[in-house]
C-alpha cells in the first residue's frame, strides 16, 4: 500500500516549492489541485473563480481522482494539500463539507510546514499575509481536530527543509 505523506500550512508557506524539490530528487507527487483548478477556470474566461459557489467542489474533485490515479507500485506519494484543507475555505454545512469529512482519514504522515513570513498576491494565491496566517491556523487546527499528529517544518530554505522532512520518514 502506498504511503500518503501530506504537506500542509497556509498560503505562500512554501509548500509547492517542496514539492517541486522532491519531484527533482525522484519523489512521487501530487500537485496542489486549487491552483490548477484556478489556472483552468481562469483560461476559460473566469478571472475570480473562487468567487463560484462550486469552487471547493471542483477542487475536492481533481484532489479526489488524483489520489485514486496514484500507481499501485508505488512507495510513498508526497501531497501538496489533502482533502481536509477544503474545510478552511468553505462553510461547514455545505455539501463539499460533508464530502471532504467522508474522506478523512487517509494519510499516513502529515507535516506542517511553517509561514516563511510573508507572502506575497499574484493571479493564483489571492490572501495577504494576515489572511495567509489566519488560514495556516484553521488548517492546522482543522487536522488537529481530525486527530491527526502534525509534524512541524520550520521556516528554512528549501534544501534545508526537505532534508529534515526526509529525515523524518
Amino acid at each position: 500500500m502506498t504511503k500518503r505523506i501530506l504537506l500542509i500550512g497556509g498560503p505562500g508557506c512554501g509548500k509547492s516549492s517542496l514539492i517541486l524539490e522532491l519531484e527533482r530528487l525522484g519523489e512521487y507527487i501530487i500537485k496542489e489541485s486549487a491552483e490548477d483548478v484556478i489556472r483552468l477556470e481562469q483560461a476559460k474566461g473566469t478571472l475570480k473563480p473562487w468567487t463560484k459557489n462550486n469552487f471547493q467542489e471542483k477542487i475536492l474533485k481533481l484532489q479526489i481522482q488524483r489520489e485514486k490515479n496514484i500507481p499501485k507500485n508505488i512507495e510513498r506519494v508526497f501531497i501538496d494539500r489533502g482533502i481536509p484543507d477544503g474545510l478552511a475555505y468553505i462553510k461547514s454545512s455545505s455539501h463539499a463539507a460533508r464530502l471532504i469529512k467522508n474522506a478523512i482519514k487517509r494519510y499516513n504522515k502529515i507535516f506542517f510546514i511553517e509561514n516563511l513570513g510573508t507572502t506575497e498576491k499574484n493571479k493564483i494565491r489571492k490572501e495577504n499575509f494576515k489572511q495567509a496566517i489566519k488560514l495556516e491556523n484553521k488548517i492546522k487546527r482543522i487536522y488537529e481536530s481530525l486527530g491527526y499528529k502534525l509534524e512541524i517544518i520550520k521556516p528554512a530554505d528549501v534544501n534545508q527543509r526537505v532534508k529534515d522532512l526526509l529525515s523524518r520518514l
